[in-house]
């Protein structure tokens, strides 16, 4: 379901009759409101035909254009994340954070408009920014749960009235209030949700939630209370395969593998398994007086977020250990012939706890008082957000590696090899004796136990108001308001590799011998990913490792020069003014708004770093302003058809983390060696750009059309890169991870999108169909050097989006069959490696309920019903040659099972 919505967003976003009763059944209140008088109520009878005409009426009347969708129906909904079912909408794709090991929950986290980077958002709920707690601007919505969100609101031509630093649009959530409802309303919703994987797995695999929530009105209606509370907890596990390293090329002496990326060989293999728990719960409340000349609020927003997980990971290593030696010419890799030829093969084991918690309070309060032909209106908020990761716990096992020699000491005969034909699972080619050397627990040894953390928190605190004059003739409003926002941001962070504690094993020296995987508590899987492992994947007891970590890692020293450079804290200020009119032209059929924003930004921090000039806190600060006209209209020359057009300038301001903090080093376990440098640049410049969009849109009786085009100029665009260092450029060198401003960018594409209720009698009376699509051609061009400018995709931009969906509604039966497909994305640049691709993600859902009795209704859903891989990454654009893990590799979460009871009162 889509609604197109003007800029007063409001009582268009809360959508008049609350969405989440829409989507349920029974009746619902629709409210209007207009610049000079107060909301008026009519009852609506929410059934079929009569609750899609009124969305409809609501598109047609708005201005600019806004995609939403209710999040609250969990009789149909298999999903219980915001982000997952904000893909519904036209032009919405979702992501992860693989870092944290969040794609392993199978939920989204973040959305991106049009497939530009989810940065180029601005993110409210109910019209209040929300503070930034992943350390750059994006906001993770796996903190919101639909019990306390009714909407998901995709702003895609905001006006001058708000904000500008939203270059592919506005993300806003919308909670719901007492004048949503009827005069009392008492609901309760329950969910109980099965992962397929896990229970096959024998890992746990049950979870449920519940939500209860009222709503009520006094003082003849003027008067309403809405307050709700939820709790969710629930178990998953996934699986992933994932190569080692960096690909090599399978010939030498051929230049970069950039270019040779047909011809690559992988120098390692990983099996990995994730177990996640993740919890939700919180609260809203909201309170409202609305009267002729004034309107008065109050909201408050409480919401937790937890996933406790684990990953384990069995690998095979292309390495050779002391004693072993390498019979290639010159000790290379390649062999007289020219061909990749490594010589020796390492079983280890790895594991990792990457748990996150994510807390955030918000209060908004304000009003709006209406004298003559004026409105003031005037808002406070304050919001509290956190982003804590407690317990980054690693552990490593080990060994010598197998080189195919008597003793495994000497010139080395065997080594890894893998067959890539099957890109969804490479598999080692390895002799009797390799096989049965890899497959036995009795190898490797636990040669290191560490734990690091990091947190980042933000409170942000926001004034602004506006007045309004409206008028009768050409000009049929004018407003001018402003806004104040200040963020203050504290963050502290220690790397695992900072406070290490080594086993002694025969590959290192300390005090205490480190115990072989095969006596460390865990247990093995065999059936992974549906097939047999040479060697089993084994699950290590998380309390034996949390118990060394307790045992071994007190004893490590860790300097306070380590600890100072985790250390940053900045402040951002911003501040807007803006001036918007509403001209309405030929009879009222053209509406018309001009507008003019002006937004000023300061930044400043504080964080440690360590130069020639020594080890000390310094400053940064930064300055920027930007003006931003705009310019959108809206005709309905009958009551079928309305055009739409939009021309904007926007920007996009650089995150704190990327201009300042600390740098961040990633080492090898057992050689110590500089693997990576994470950093910072100071020097980024605010993505600027210009937004041209133009629209059809067709209505009738129980069927509508829309169609759309449009095309973004963009320039300073900031790219993720992957860059080696060293003069001969391979992929053997350090790699420097840090934003960097491109030359520019540019995304033109088309958007078309409708549903159509058949006109059938009988059974099939209720049947409906209906989806969108969205095609576009996106460029991106950046600088890597002096000498090496490339042109490619704009990260994170798929070239083609559609759903499809089928829905059902007749007497006490619904029905949803949906369909998702999101193409494949650029994920990260890099330099002699081809660049990291995402490949095309699908979905099917089905859903079924069935209303018992009035007010109550059961459920039935299944999500992913085809099985398919939650995430797919390669290295190149094609299939051929699947990811290393970090970025996520082959991953595969299976199908969730969901039952429920929705009972209003």
């Amino acid at each position: 379901m889509t609604i197109s919505g003007s800029s007063t967003r409001r009582a268009l976003l809360g959508v008049s009759c609350s969405l989440a009763a829409l989507c349920a059944g029974g009746s619902a209140w629709a409210q209007s409101e207009t610049a000079t008088g107060p909301a008026t109520l009519q009852e609506i009878v929410v059934t079929g035909a009569r609750r899609a005409q009124t969305v409809l009426v609501e598109e047609r009347q708005a201005t600019g254009v806004v995609d939403a969708v209710a999040v609250g129906d969990v009789s149909l909904n298999p999903q219980t994340t915001i982000a997952d079912l904000a893909k519904r909408l036209p032009g919405v794709s979702v992501s992860q954070d693989q870092g944290r090991n969040q794609s392993a929950t199978g939920e989204a986290q973040y959305v991106a408009i049009r497939g530009f980077d989810t940065s180029f958002n601005a993110y409210t709920l109910d019209g209040l920014r929300l503070p930034q707690t992943a350390g750059g601007r994006s906001i993770s919505l796996n903190l919101f749960s639909p019990f306390a969100i009714q909407t998901i609101g995709i702003e895609k031509t905001p006006d001058a009235t708000l904000d500008a630093d939203a270059i592919a649009g506005i993300v806003n959530l919308v909670t719901p209030t007492a004048f949503d409802f009827g005069d009392q309303m008492l609901r309760l919703r329950a969910v109980g949700q099965m992962a397929e994987l896990a229970e096959d797995r024998g890992q746990d695999s049950l979870g449920g939630a519940v939500g209860v929530d009222m709503a009520r009105r006094f003082a003849d209606g003027r008067l309403g209370v809405y307050a709700s509370a939820y709790y969710e907890q629930k178990d998953s596990a996934a699986e992933s395969v994932a190569v080692q390293n960096d690909y090599k090329t399978s010939r030498a002496n051929v230049g970069s593998t950039r270019e040779n990326e047909n011809a690559l060989s992988a120098d390692g293999l990983q099996w990995n398994f994730f177990n996640s728990t993740v919890e939700r719960y919180g609260a809203t409340a909201s309170l409202d007086y609305r009267t002729q000349p004034l309107d008065l609020f109050a909201r408050v927003n409480y919401a937790t977020y937890t996933n406790t997980n684990t990953m384990n990971q069995t690998g095979l290593r292309s390495e050779r250990t002391s004693g072993q030696t390498n019979p290639n010419p010159g000790g290379a890799n390649y062999n007289a012939a020219g061909d990749y030829t490594p010589y020796g093969i390492n079983p280890a084991n790895y594991f990792r706890v990457e748990d996150v918690e994510q807390e955030l309070l918000s209060v908004q309060t304000g009003g709006k008082l209406r004298f003559g032909d004026f409105t003031a209106s005037l808002e406070a908020a304050y919001a509290d957000g956190r982003l804590d990761s407690p317990n980054t716990i690693e552990a490593a096992w080990r060994g010598v590696a197998y080189n195919g020699a008597t003793g495994n000491t000497g010139a080395s005969t065997e080594g890894l090899k893998l067959d890539l034909s099957d890109p969804r699972w490479p598999m080692p080619v390895l002799s009797a004796g390799a096989t049965a050397y890899v497959a036995s627990q009795d190898r490797p040894s636990q040669i290191y136990v560490q734990q690091g953390y990091g947190y980042l928190s933000e409170v942000k605190k926001t004034v602004k108001g506006d007045l309004t004059w409206a008028g009768s003739g050409v000009l049929a409003s004018a407003s001018v308001g402003g806004l104040y926002e200040t963020a203050d941001q504290d963050g502290r962070s220690l790397a695992p590799d900072d406070t290490r504690y080594r086993f002694r094993t025969s590959l290192q020296a300390g005090t205490v011998d480190g115990p072989s995987i095969g006596a460390t508590p865990g247990r093995l899987i065999t059936d992974f990913m549906d097939h047999g492992t040479v060697r089993p994947v084994k699950l290590v007891d998380r309390r034996f490792v949390e118990n060394e970590r307790d045992l071994y890692g007190s004893t490590v020293v860790v300097s306070q020069e380590k600890l100072n450079q985790g250390l940053s804290d900045s402040r951002e200020d911003r501040t807007a003014a803006f001036a918007a009119a509403t001209l309405k032209l030929a009879g009222g059929a053209l509406e018309i708004t001009p507008g003019v924003r002006y937004e000023d930004n300061h930044f400043e921090a504080r964080f440690f770093v360590k130069d020639a000039d020594g080890a000390r806190f310094a400053t940064a600060d930064r300055d920027y302003d930007h003006v931003d006209p705009s310019v959108i209209a809206a005709w309905r020359p009958s009551d079928a058809l309305v055009v739409r057009a939009a021309a904007r300038s926007s920007y996009s301001r650089p995150a704190g983390s990327q201009l300042a903090g600390p740098t961040t080093v990633s080492r090898d376990p057992v050689t110590n060696a500089v693997i990576s440098i994470s950093q910072p640049n100071p020097d980024l410049k605010p993505v600027e750009g210009w937004s041209y969009d133009l629209g059809l849109e067709w209505y009738a009786v129980g069927s509508n059309l829309q169609l759309a085009v449009y095309h973004k100029d963009l320039d300073n665009i900031v790219v993720p890169t992957a860059l080696r260092t060293g003069t001969s450029k391979t992929s053997d060198g350090v790699i420097l991870i840090k934003p960097f401003n491109g030359l520019g960018g540019s995304a033109t594409g088309i958007e078309m999108g409708g549903r159509y209720v058949l006109p059938v009698d009988g059974w099939m009376d209720g049947l409906s169909l209906g989806g969108n699509l969205t095609y576009q051609q996106t460029e991106a061009e950046y600088r890597l050097s002096s000498t090496d400018i490339r042109k490619s995709d704009l990260p994170q931009a798929p070239e083609l989006m559609y759903n499809l969906e089928a829905g059902y509604e007749h007497g006490s039966l619904r029905a949803s069959l949906w369909y998702n497909y999101t193409g494949r994305r650029l994920d990260t640049v890099q330099d002699s490696q081809p660049d990291i691709y995402i490949q095309p993600s699908k979905e099917l859902n089905l859903g079924v309920a069935l209303t018992l009795a009035p007010g109550l209704e059961v459920g039935a859903a299944v999500r992913n019903l085809t099985d398919e891989p939650t995430r797919w990454s390669t290295v190149g654009a094609g299939e051929r040659y699947v990811s290393p893990d970090r970025k996520g590799g082959y991953l595969e979460t299976g199908r969730i099972f969901q039952v429920s009871v929705n009972a209003t009162f």
